[in-house]
This record gives structure tokens, C-alpha cells and sequence, in this order.
């Protein structure tokens, strides 16, 4: 058999279609196995966080591993790219090849065919795509078994080449009745027939016949033959795994660990031991510590589980192995309590307790953690014994801010002087008491102490984070427009375009389209401000507002910012309703500046709103800002367009002429089409009122292009 890493035998295909973030808090949007998926939570440990997210940050602190964090961009000032939430385009990304182990591979494979006279052609390369006990049979196991015929001086050329064949038959699925008839010529007294008994205990292992597969197996590991012995004794354990879990698919092909063959499990647990005490170092040895995980796990013993957990992410060699592990880690304890929560810690386990009980301190439906004080008071023990009370005490902080005892955390918590670089739980402390001075509403003195952090913190990743705290704190404090002063610390456009959006006067908007740091910042305070002179009626000030355009001496463009792009304020008209003649949106405003009940110039200004969408987006930028979208939201938010309101306005109004006002009704009854919700903003009008509405478009303006148009009242 291939010898495997522990992730690849302890999981199986069974982990790679299993639910795949059961210990996470969020849905899954990109693949977290990918090298391109990066850390997508807050630089702390914290209970929201994805549980992967707060375990890979926990064992990268402690290695020095690098950790697989967003880039910074070059101007924090100019890019609204950095935020604590997934980005689509990582899906962008391709993570390299890694080809040189597997040419090796090849060149090993190709040199023994040579050696046993075994064609190219016969090759069967189905390495991808294998499930459960079919995963070991490929081609690097074959070259294994290879490597065995050609050490063992007492085969001859021609047994060498049998067996060899017989085994290229067992990747194609050779059952034991055919690699039986195809080796019938090997003497019964030669060692070749140690090599058929196995080949025959591997093809029952493969059809699923696990007793006779057993019984071959343990007549092997007794064999003078080194690797016989020692893959017969590993594939003892692979069999009674497999075997104990051969009933365990649901009706649905749903894995359902209660039907796991606990009798089975533990053979394969006593087996897993016995290969470990005879070859510690072996050639599988490494998988079979794997398999002792996943035993563990088939039969729920979660605090063995856990202590075989700590060793394996402790022992984790490289930041990609510890990755790895983590994934593996996840996918068995997501799912294990995946409706429920660890709620003590397990002995010798204090990093895996540490994870399992800050994913306890969710807030659930209540609004209260399932984790209570005298369970976390019960697992202290197992922190102090292990000299891991720091982690106990950043657990006992979350607890007092999820049940709102902040000043409990004031008085236990001490603003630090000075942050080592990537002390995520020195920094997470530190948050801690910022954001519980926010809890008690003390703004002043949390705007003091999230500056003072921002100057203590050393970490790129830490203080833009910050910087999201402080915008906050200023929102709430009702000084939004110090983010804008002068030497502000609030220096990521991302939360600066939030604020500037949701919050700036028209004033402050004004302000930053003409002196905002960089095109940007001025393109993002027009647009805004341009929306809402029209959204809100100041038709006047649009046409003054839009001369500050000559402030920025190339607005911007692109997928980035086509949210605030510009050239939308140039419409010419010519999108408007066919049969329906509008001007450009300039000489709209113009009317409305002088008129501002004008009907048809109303109806205009509702097919520039109808054909472009514009309106101040809030949805682009309003993942990964943490408080502050909290801070921001607004009952009704600024610069959002109700043309309803237009065609209202037109349909009540006694002057209108009959082309505009069998329009606007028009217009307000296909508000509602096709699916009967309104698309055209503005409160909601009743079925009824659109039956009004259409009987009077058809009884009124019977002649008009519009009343012959509609056929419906949705």
C-alpha cells in the first residue's frame, strides 16, 4: 500500500464531502482547503470568528509560521480592498503546482517497470477521484509493491514480472478469482506465493470482503518478508476500520456515526497500536497516527480525540501541514458538535479546549452564550496544568463581554504601553477593553484608547482593524466628521467611503469633493452628493454641485468604484422609455431647478433613476467593517431613489397633461411587474391601489400608447 500523510487516510472521501464548516461562523464562500482562501476574520480570537480562522492564528503565533493574510495595498488611502470578510476575487487566484515530488514519482515508477520488463502501456494512472477503501489502490502504492518484488533476492525474473502484472490487474480492478487464474504457474513452495496471498487479501479488501481480507492479513504479518509484515499489520487496521463503518451511510448517503461498528473500531484501535509499538518510525506510521484520529472519532471518545489533536497541530512541521490539520481538525469537530458545544475542557488539551469553548461563547438565539461561568470556572484546572491560563483568561474576558459585564473587563484589563509584533492574544485583550468602553458608551474614552492602540500596535493587519473601531466610536459619539479632519487615523477609504456615505452632511460631502486626499475620496463625496441633491430635492445645488467635478483631475473608474461612478450624470435621455421623450438629465434638473412640480420634467428624472439604477450603494463596501456597519445603519438610509413618488406626484397633480400623467400611471403600476414587489423604492401602495390606478389609465386615456401597453395591474 502507498503510504499516505495523515490527513489524506484519516479522512478519506468521507471528510471530503462532509459539511465542510459546521465549527465555522460563517457560510462557507470559498473553499478554505485552498492555498488562495485567506484568513477572512478579525486579527483576533475571537468567538465570531471562523473556529478555523481562530486555531490557525492560535498555532501560527506559537510556530512563527506565516500566516495566510490579505496583502496590504500600496494606498490604504485609495483602496477600499482591505476588510475582515472574503473577497470574491481570491476565487481568482490559482495556487501553483507543486510538480517536482510527483515527477520523482514518475521517474521511481518508470525505473522499476523497466526492471520488471513491465510495459508503459499498461500503465493505469487513477490516482484522482478514489473513494474510501479504493483510495490506497493506485499507482503509487503499485510502485511500492514494485519496490518490494525487486529487493526480494529470492523471486525470480519471471515471478517478478507475474506478480508485478497481476498487481497492474489490481488497479483495474482485477477481482480475486483473476489475479488467483493469472498466478497459478508460481511453484507452491516459493516465496511468490506470500506476494499472491497478499494480492488476494488486497483484492477482497477492495470488493468490500473484509473477513477473508482479515484472515490473509494476519497470516501475513507474521511473514519473514519485511514489507509483507509490515503493510500486512497496517492493512489489519484499515480493515477492521472499514469494516466498522461498512453500515454507517444513512438513506440519503449520509454519514451517521451512530451506526459505527464500535466492536470493529476498537480492533482497528488495537490493531493501529500493535503496528505503532513494532515500527514507530515505519513507512505508514505516520498514517496509521492519522487513522488512530479518525478510530478515536468513530467512537466518540472526545477527550482522547482531543489529546491526539493537540500533539498532531503541536507536531505540525511547516505552515501548510498545520493548515492541513486544521482542516482535518474542523471537519471532525464541526461535525461531532455541530448542534451542540463543547462545554469543559479536555484533559492534556488546552489549545483544542481553548477553540471548542470560544466557539461555545456564540451568542445563541437568546442572545446569550451556551457556555456558563461555572463551566468555564470547572475548566480552569486543565489550563493551570498546563501553564495555559492566558487562553483561560481570554476565554473568562468573552464570557463578561457576551453576557455585557463591561466593567468587569475595565477593571481586569490594563491598556498596554507596548504590543509585541503578532501577539494576537496580548492584541485580542486589548480589544477586549476597547470595546467594552464602547459598551458602556464612554465614546470619549474609547476614541482615546483605539488612538493609543493604533500607536501601539505594530501590525498592519491589527491596525486597520483598529482604524474600523475608531470610525465607530466617532459615529456613535456623533462626530463623524472627525474622521475627516486633518491628520485623522482613519486613513482606509473603505470605512471612510461607509461613513461618508451614510453619514456626512451635504456640507462635509462638499467639503471632500473639493479637499478629500487623493481622486478617490473626491469621486466617492461627489457621487454621494450628487444622489442625494436629487433624491432630496435640492435641484438647485445639483446644478452647482455637479461644477465640483473640476476638483478631481481624473475620477475613477472601473469594477472597483463603479459604484460611485460619475459619467452616470451625463444621461442623455436617449435610455428613456420608447414613445417617451426625455432630455438629458442636465436640462431635467434645469426644469425642476426653476419648477420643481414639473410633470413631464418628474417623469424624466424617474426614467434616469429607472434606466441607470443609481443610487448610493451600500451593499458594495458593507462586508468586513465589523462595528462600524453597525454604527453607520440608518431606518432610511440617505441617496436611495423612489420614483413612486414622481409618479404620484405627476398622477395627483391637476395640471399635468394627459401624455405625462397616462405615463406616470403607467410607470407606477409597472413598479410592481412582473413578480408584484416593488422595484421602484418609496413605500409599498396595495393591490387596490394599482387596480385604481389601472382602471383609471384605461377609462381616462384609453387612446394613449400606455393604456394599450399594459395589460396587467401585478
Amino acid at each position: 500500500m502507498v503510504r499516505k500523510t495523515p490527513l489524506a487516510f484519516a479522512l478519506f472521501t468521507l471528510l471530503a464531502t462532509a459539511p465542510q464548516a459546521f465549527a465555522s461562523s460563517d457560510i462557507e464562500d470559498c473553499k478554505w482547503s485552498d492555498d488562495h482562501c485567506l484568513l477572512k476574520g478579525t486579527p483576533t480570537f475571537s468567538p465570531g470568528n471562523d473556529s478555523r480562522d481562530n486555531l490557525l492564528r492560535l498555532l501560527s503565533q506559537e510556530k512563527s509560521f506565516a500566516l495566510p493574510i490579505q496583502a496590504m495595498p500600496e494606498d490604504i488611502t485609495r483602496s477600499r480592498d482591505f476588510y475582515f470578510a472574503y473577497h470574491p476575487q481570491w476565487d481568482d487566484i490559482t495556487s501553483p503546482a507543486a510538480a517536482a515530488p510527483e515527477q520523482n514519482a514518475d521517474d521511481t515508477l518508470t525505473r522499476q517497470m523497466a526492471e520488471l520488463h513491465i510495459s508503459a502501456d499498461e500503465v493505469i494512472r487513477n490516482n484522482d477521484d478514489l473513494e474510501n477503501r479504493h483510495v490506497s489502490n493506485n499507482m503509487g502504492s503499485a510502485s511500492q509493491f514494485f519496490g518490494a518484488l525487486l529487493a526480494d533476492t529470492s523471486l525470480t525474473v519471471g515471478q517478478r514480472q507475474a506478480l508485478a502484472q497481476a498487481r497492474m490487474g489490481l488497479l483495474s480492478g482485477a477481482t480475486r478469482e483473476q489475479i488467483d487464474a493469472s498466478l497459478t504457474t508460481l511453484p507452491e513452495d516459493s516465496g511468490a506465493q506470500r506476494y499472491k496471498t497478499y494480492l488476494i487479501a488486497a483484492a477482497n479488501f477492495y470488493a468490500g470482503d473484509y473477513v477473508n481480507a482479515e484472515q490473509a492479513f494476519a497470516q501475513l504479518a507474521k511473514s519473514d518478508r519485511p514489507w509483507l509484515a509490515e503493510t500486512a499489520q497496517y492493512m489489519l487496521m484499515r480493515t477492521a476500520l472499514n469494516k466498522s463503518s461498512q453500515n454507517s451511510v444513512g438513506e440519503y448517503g449520509d454519514f451517521d456515526i451512530a451506526r459505527i461498528n464500535h466492536q470493529d473500531a476498537a480492533q482497528a484501535q488495537t490493531q493501529a497500536q500493535a503496528y505503532l509499538q513494532r515500527w514507530p518510525q515505519g513507512q505508514y506510521a505516520d498514517s496509521t497516527r492519522g487513522m488512530l484520529r479518525r478510530i478515536n472519532w468513530y467512537l466518540q471518545a472526545w477527550p482522547q480525540l482531543a489529546g491526539l489533536y493537540e500533539q498532531t497541530l503541536k507536531q505540525s512541521a511547516d505552515a501548510q501541514q498545520l493548515r492541513d490539520n486544521v482542516i482535518e481538525y474542523d471537519n471532525v469537530y464541526g461535525m461531532a458538535f455541530y448542534d451542540q458545544s463543547v462545554v469543559e475542557a479536555f484533559p492534556d488539551a488546552p489549545r483544542v479546549s481553548y477553540i471548542e469553548l470560544l466557539r461555545a461563547l456564540r451568542l445563541n438565539s437568546d442572545k446569550k452564550p451556551t457556555l456558563t461561568q461555572a463551566q468555564l470556572d470547572a475548566s480552569k484546572p486543565v489550563f493551570e496544568q498546563s501553564q495555559h491560563m492566558p487562553l483561560w483568561r481570554n476565554l473568562q474576558l468573552n464570557l463578561w463581554m457576551a453576557a455585557g459585564n463591561y466593567a468587569a473587563i475595565v477593571q481586569a484589563v490594563t491598556p498596554a504601553q507596548q504590543l509585541s509584533v503578532h501577539d494576537t492574544l496580548a492584541f485580542s485583550e486589548q480589544v477586549l477593553y476597547g470595546e467594552a468602553l464602547m459598551g458602556q458608551k464612554n465614546w470619549t474614552a474609547a476614541r482615546d484608547f483605539w488612538q493609543q492602540l493604533l500607536n501601539v500596535s505594530k501590525d498592519n493587519e491589527q491596525q486597520q482593524y483598529v482604524q474600523a473601531k475608531l470610525a465607530a466610536t466617532l459615529v456613535y459619539s456623533g462626530d463623524s466628521a472627525a474622521i475627516f479632519a486633518p491628520g485623522s487615523a482613519v486613513t482606509n477609504l473603505r470605512f471612510r467611503s461607509q461613513v461618508l456615505k451614510t453619514q456626512a452632511t451635504p456640507e462635509l460631502l462638499r467639503q471632500q469633493a473639493i479637499h478629500g486626499p487623493n481622486n478617490e475620496e473626491r469621486t466617492i463625496a461627489l457621487h454621494t452628493l450628487l444622489v442625494r441633491d436629487l433624491t432630496e430635492n435640492r435641484f438647485a445645488d445639483w446644478l452647482n454641485d455637479r461644477k465640483l467635478a473640476r476638483a478631481i483631475n481624473q475620477p475613477v473608474v472601473g469594477t472597483a468604484f463603479d459604484d460611485v461612478n460619475l459619467s452616470v450624470f451625463d444621461w442623455n435621455g436617449d435610455a428613456a422609455q420608447a414613445g417617451y421623450t426625455c432630455r438629458s438629465l442636465n436640462e431635467t434638473v434645469t426644469v425642476l431647478s426653476r419648477k420643481a412640480d414639473d410633470a413631464h420634467a418628474l417623469n424624466c428624472l424617474g426614467e434616469f433613476f429607472r434606466t441607470t439604477q443609481t443610487h448610493v450603494d451600500l451593499w458594495k463596501n458593507s462586508s468586513g467593517n465589523d462595528v462600524l456597519e453597525v454604527a453607520i445603519t440608518r431606518q432610511e438610509p440617505f441617496g436611495q431613489f423612489d420614483r413612486q413618488r414622481y409618479y404620484q406626484q405627476v398622477i395627483a397633480s391637476p395640471t399635468a397633461e394627459v401624455e405625462d400623467k397616462s405615463f406616470a400611471l403607467y410607470r407606477a403600476i409597472m413598479c410592481y411587474s412582473p413578480s408584484g414587489y416593488n422595484e421602484c423604492g418609496g413605500e409599498d401602495v396595495d393591490k387596490s391601489q394599482r387596480k385604481d390606478w389601472f382602471t383609471q389609465l384605461k377609462t381616462q386615456y384609453p387612446g394613449s400608447p400606455w393604456a394599450q401597453k399594459l395589460k396587467y395591474y401585478w
